[in-house]
């Protein structure tokens, strides 16, 4: 019963990382980078982003400069998508629930006792001809989502 908690929990907190397509905006030669995410400061998805933002500025800073919005800045995040939607940002971190509305095939995620385990969950997860076929759902809408983590 823990096992299924602890891979209920990790699929509530699947997110993905939704990318507008062929968006950007251009400052003093520097392409930004604009990332929204719903957390804090202190929360390990913003910490990541920092790390992203770190790398890429070093090994790419003449040419991006990543800007990240934390806590809901930019909106909640419905919000966040359509703002990728329509290029204003480029990326947002978003749980599945807010994909559903886009693509009903994410509503799959939302299903209880869906995997017999934590291995099984992310041999499926880590199965890219699958996810891209999810991922690939809401192309129509205007963004990918790229990646999931848990």
């Amino acid at each position: 019963m823990k096992l299924i908690k602890k891979v209920l929990g990790a699929l509530m907190c699947l997110v993905f990382m939704v990318s507008a397509t062929g968006c950007s905006s251009v400052t003093n030669g520097k392409r930004i980078v604009r990332v929204a995410t719903m957390q804090s400061e202190t929360h390990p998805e913003y910490l990541g982003l920092l790390k992203f933002k770190e790398y890429v500025e070093k090994e790419l800073g003449d040419k991006y400069e990543v800007q990240i919005f934390p806590n809901e800045i930019l909106g909640a995040a419905q919000k966040a998508i359509e703002l990728t939607q329509t290029g204003a940002i480029d990326f947002t971190i978003v749980g599945t629930a807010n994909l559903e509305t886009f693509a009903s095939v994410y509503e799959i995620f939302s299903m209880p006792y869906l995997f017999t385990s934590e291995d099984a969950y992310h041999e499926v997860m880590n199965d890219t001809d699958y996810m891209n076929k999810i991922f690939s759902s809401t192309d129509e809408q205007g963004f990918r989502a790229l990646t999931w983590y848990n």
